[in-house]
């Protein structure tokens, strides 16, 4: 018997909770407007808000990359579920490809915020992001299939 999260549906309803938190994300206006840690208290006062402005922004562009990187992974996990036949790079290139088309109407969808822009350099980011997450993927299932050969296609180093 197939698990719950090996389910397709799942899998895709999965993927669009994400999307749907990172598009909420995106809705907030004026994000940037008051540093995060000055907001929260979290920063000596003496470091003044330079600093604080300096961690915000590492902060943010941070979850850019990870939100994006957990994007690609579920997309790619997502598709792997619905063409179990397809070629492991093929599903790997779509998910990317789904995931940068995301970043580009998210930024989009941003310019129409109240306090927020759309930014090619924030694409850019979430494209890296991404990239990592789908790299981490092949690393661990890499790593997991060795010498075991690929579970659906009885192929090894394929993943």
């Amino acid at each position: 018997m197939r698990t719950i999260l090996n389910r397709t549906w799942v899998r895709y309803l999965v993927l669009a909770a994400w999307m749907g938190l990172i598009f909420w994300s995106s809705a907030t206006p004026d994000l940037k407007s008051v540093p995060l840690f000055q907001r929260f208290h979290l920063l000596p006062a003496v470091l003044g808000p330079v600093v604080a402005h300096a961690l915000e922004l590492i902060i943010r562009k941070g979850a850019h990359t990870l939100a994006y990187a957990v994007l690609a992974v579920l997309a790619r996990w997502s598709l792997g579920g619905s063409f179990p036949g397809a070629s492991p790079r093929r599903l790997t290139g779509f998910a990317l490809g789904l995931a940068v088309l995301y970043a580009c109407t998210d930024e989009w969808h941003q310019t129409f915020v109240p306090g927020r822009e759309g930014r090619l350099t924030d694409v850019l980011i979430d494209t890296v992001g991404a990239v990592a997450g789908l790299s981490l993927w092949f690393l661990i299932r890499g790593r997991s299939n060795r010498g075991k050969g690929d579970l659906h296609r009885g192929r090894v180093g394929r993943g």
